[in-house]
């Protein structure tokens, strides 16, 4: 529903123009006749779009749009007045009017053409915004990763890169504006390389093939070494620019699963960064696929990544709600100050309520009671008069996570199936060369036998009985009409040998199974 309101000092029309603004239910229409009256309404209510006459007692038209646009107040505003003069209409245009509709002919043909470019109008600022916060979210993804990340178009004019670019190769921020030449900037990098050969005949390469992908290493002058890749941008069969990626492995190596995480978040940036350069009628389609991609980031990154609003968690990613022994769905809503430690630091919990952002290291709870250190950058984004607060966090190295469940926590172990033909020396655990077969932890009364292989060693059995089976024993009185145990024995001979346990502290194995047929247990 658009929110509109509607000046005019002719109570008649006033009233036959409120009628013809709702009646197809598109807009909501608040009236007034005076200036005054308006500026005493928007001083309480912000509106969609705001209609006005132009020739009024006390304070016209012209004399509100210049007080509205002074005080920073960008609400669309139509004049809908009667016959003026063109110098007249152009004064108004010039101050930020959208539209000038004179008063002339048929009411509803022309309170329809009202709707119409209110409609469009609204929707245009709409999209605008959404766009910016979805510019504003992008960027932050991007300042985010470890790479220094350069984008050019066909012409090789820069459209964007990071601060983590500039700071790697120690360029010149005069050298990497938006719309710069792409060609300069490398001819800087590769000046102050120790062997520039190499990187000369890439970059002929690309000239001669815009569709080509590169990748290689470099060395500077000062003895860093860098890893970088250049690949086009693509959107369909169509080439619409390049994207270039730094690392600095001077220090330390990548591992190969790492490498392939930042080329995956490269690769899906790469569509967001074309996105980013097209004209404004196609941002419908811009914020769309800008949703997609940082869907794809999130899922793919390691790091847990959340929104949120007041210290409010709009939003998180499954890596996070793991990292804390939860599901997305059960963060959503939640508080973030209740996952972090009362002990950590308290400019951690000033800067999530504020959203003032920074990096910060402080202790997360996970759901089990338990806290683990982690690391934490928080990027503030401005929308519409508030703050979204996107947080990159990830856990201190060196550092585990806690577990879910513990080896103790009494969860009843599903039992493998036997596949036909298996014999129970399959079934036994990993731990076959111990001789011992142990049952999983569940809440089973356990008596132990010991007893003594063919070949003298000694392995321990065990039999078990949960609390409904022995309620079943106490009321039954019918033999059990179980399964034939002789083949069960025939295999446990071919590892024991045959039954020759008479008195000892062994339990013979046939008198064992004797007892559990007869008491009807379990045998694991």
């Amino acid at each position: 529903m658009i929110s509109v309101l509607y000046v005019e000092d002719d109570t008649s029309l006033l009233e036959i123009g409120k009628f013809l603004l709702e009646k197809d239910g598109f807009i909501e229409a608040d009236t007034c006749s005076s200036v005054n009256e308006a500026l005493q309404k928007l001083s309480r209510k912000r509106y969609d779009a705001i209609i006005s006459d132009y020739a009024m007692p006390v304070n016209n038209g012209m004399k509100f749009l210049k007080s509205l646009r002074s005080g920073g107040d960008t609400t669309p505003f139509f004049f809908f007045a009667g016959k003026g003069r063109k110098s007249v209409i152009i004064d108004a245009l010039n101050l930020g009017a959208d539209f000038y509709l004179e008063k002339a002919g048929n009411a509803k043909a022309q309170f329809e053409e009202l709707v119409h470019e209110i409609r469009r109008v609204t929707e245009q600022k709409s999209t605008c915004m959404n766009l910016d916060r979805s510019d504003g979210i992008l960027a932050s993804v991007l300042e985010s990763v470890a790479e220094g990340v350069l984008a050019v178009d066909p012409c090789g004019k820069i459209t964007a890169c990071n601060q983590k670019f500039l700071s790697l190769l120690k360029i010149p921020g005069e050298l990497a504006r938006t719309g710069s030449d792409s060609p300069i900037l490398l001819k800087y990098i590769q000046d102050h390389l120790e062997d520039p050969d190499d990187f000369s005949r890439k970059i002929a390469d690309i000239s001669s093939d815009p569709a080509i992908t590169c990748q290689g290493t470099i060395h500077d002058k000062e003895g860093q070494v860098f890893t970088w890749s250049s690949r086009a941008q693509k959107t369909g069969d169509t080439t619409s620019g390049r994207v270039w990626s730094f690392l600095d492995i001077s220090d330390h190596d990548r591992t190969g699963q790492q490498l392939a995480t930042v080329k995956d978040q490269l690769t899906a940036g790469e569509e967001e960064l074309h996105h980013l350069r097209r004209e404004r009628e196609t941002q419908e389609a811009m914020i769309q696929k800008n949703e997609e991609i940082l869907d794809i980031i999130t899922r793919a990154t390691p790091d847990g990544i959340i929104t949120s609003i007041d210290g409010t968690i709009v939003t998180a990613n499954k890596q996070f709600a793991e990292m804390l022994g939860y599901s997305t769905a059960e963060l959503a809503g939640r508080s973030l100050p209740d996952f972090i430690s009362p002990d950590s630091p308290g400019e951690v919990m000033d800067s999530v309520r504020s959203g003032s952002g920074g990096n910060y290291e402080y202790s997360a709870l996970h759901r089990n009671g338990s806290s683990f250190s982690v690391e934490s950058t928080g990027y503030p984004v401005r929308f519409q008069g508030g703050t979204i607060l996107v947080s990159i966090v990830r856990r201190v190295p060196g550092t585990a996570l806690p577990q879910e469940t513990s080896p103790d926590s009494g969860e009843i172990p599903v039992e493998p199936e036997r596949k036909e033909g298996s014999t129970s020396q399959e079934l036994l655990p990993e731990t076959r060369p111990d001789r011992e077969i142990r049952p999983e932890p569940v809440s089973f009364v356990s008596v132990p036998a010991g007893i003594t292989t063919k070949e003298g060693e000694r392995i321990s059995l065990t039999w078990e009985l949960d609390d409904a089976h022995l309620a079943a024993d106490a009321g039954e009185s019918q033999p059990f009409q179980g399964n034939d145990d002789s083949s069960l024995i025939s295999e446990i001979d071919d590892v024991i040998g045959p039954d020759t346990s008479t008195g000892s502290q062994d339990r013979g194995i046939r008198s064992w199974l004797a007892e559990l047929r007869r008491k009807r247990r379990r045998f694991f």
